[in-house]
């Protein structure tokens, strides 16, 4: 439950023209490796127009008594679809995607807010939504749009913006924006990347490529509505939020697609990413005066815990391994 909150932020005008980058430590900690449970990040929507600057990457303790604003307030527009961001591999910062005025780029800054600085701008077109780091914080994969011959395909870069590389293309008929490849998180051993496959004709999907590129492979079944998924840190299940006509729920399966569990049945449940030991899950659910605050639960679903309880909505939590 939150009972004291410090606004901590990096003086924005210094740090868009700040140029070092912020060593990323490399090791195998992360959100989805085995760790002890560390700090929670989450996206904050504090109004409900999109003219105001009121979205904001926080950074708080497990049972969010400390939380530290490390990006923001921005308007609306200047991400795409959703405020995604991803935690280093150490648990130190927070890496995400923003036009701050100058074009679509990744930004990453440090957990207590200090360090704010731009990693990478593509060279040509735009970027998509939630980026995310390898578990050896070699590389970042992301989504790009529309260098011929691909659509909304993933991409990795070095974090210091070198390196460049195509991981998947997507066709892009006339007229249709779509498909597209969103929301990327790279499995604990590096090998395999799991991401919401956006599909025009279609319900949403998740589906897998290898990380050195190849044919992707769609896994939730084909009328679910699957979006966000998130590796548990031993790499054997993916969680998932999907709709149907009862809302949208929590969802679980095995890396290869089998196993498919249901792990609530509210209807107001979404968002879900494991803790860094593997005993929870954490998720946003919609509150009765329609915002939306945090829980943690065990993974079967069981023993539901409120973490925020504010009038504003929370949403797209990720769990870091202590540091």
């Amino acid at each position: 439950m939150q009972t004291r909150r410090i606004l901590t932020r990096g003086l924005l005008s210094a740090s868009l023209c700040a140029t070092a980058l912020v060593a990323v430590g490399v090791g195998n900690a992360g959100a989805v490796v085995p760790g002890a449970n560390g700090r929670i990040l989450f996206t904050r929507q504090l109004c409900a127009t999109d003219a105001d600057p009121c979205w904001e990457l926080v950074v708080a303790n497990a049972t969010d008594t400390q939380e530290t604003v490390v990006a923001g307030p921005y308007v609306r527009g200047v991400f795409d679809d959703v405020f995604v961001a991803n935690w280093s591999p150490d648990g130190r910062s927070v890496i995400f995607i923003a036009d701050l005025g100058a074009g679509q780029a990744i930004w990453q800054v440090n957990a207590d807010g200090s360090g704010f600085h731009q990693v990478f701008t593509p060279p040509t077109q735009f970027l998509d939504d939630g980026p995310a780091f390898t578990p050896d914080g070699r590389w970042i994969v992301f989504t790009r749009c529309c260098p011929r011959p691909s659509g909304y395909g993933l991409w990795k870069v070095h974090p210091d913006g070198t390196d460049l590389r195509v991981v998947t293309t997507e066709p892009v008929p006339p007229n249709v924006d779509g498909p597209a490849d969103n929301v990327p998180q790279v499995s604990p051993d590096g090998r395999t990347i799991v991401f919401q496959h956006d599909r025009p004709t279609s319900p949403n999907g998740v589906a897998t490529v290898n990380f050195a590129g190849g044919r992707l492979r769609d896994l939730a079944p084909a009328d679910m509505n699957s979006q966000f998924p998130n590796w548990s840190p031993d790499g054997r299940r993916i969680v998932f939020q999907a709709a149907d006509e009862a809302g949208i729920d929590v969802w679980a399966m095995n890396a290869d697609g089998t196993g498919l569990a249901q792990i609530t049945s509210d209807g107001i449940s979404r968002n879900p990413s494991y803790s860094p030991d593997g005993t929870k899950i954490i998720f946003s659910r919609i509150m009765d005066d329609g915002s939306r605050d945090l829980f943690t639960m065990n993974t079967d679903g069981t023993d539901a815990v409120q973490l925020t309880q504010t009038a504003s909505t929370e949403r797209f939590p990720q769990w870091a391994p202590a540091t």
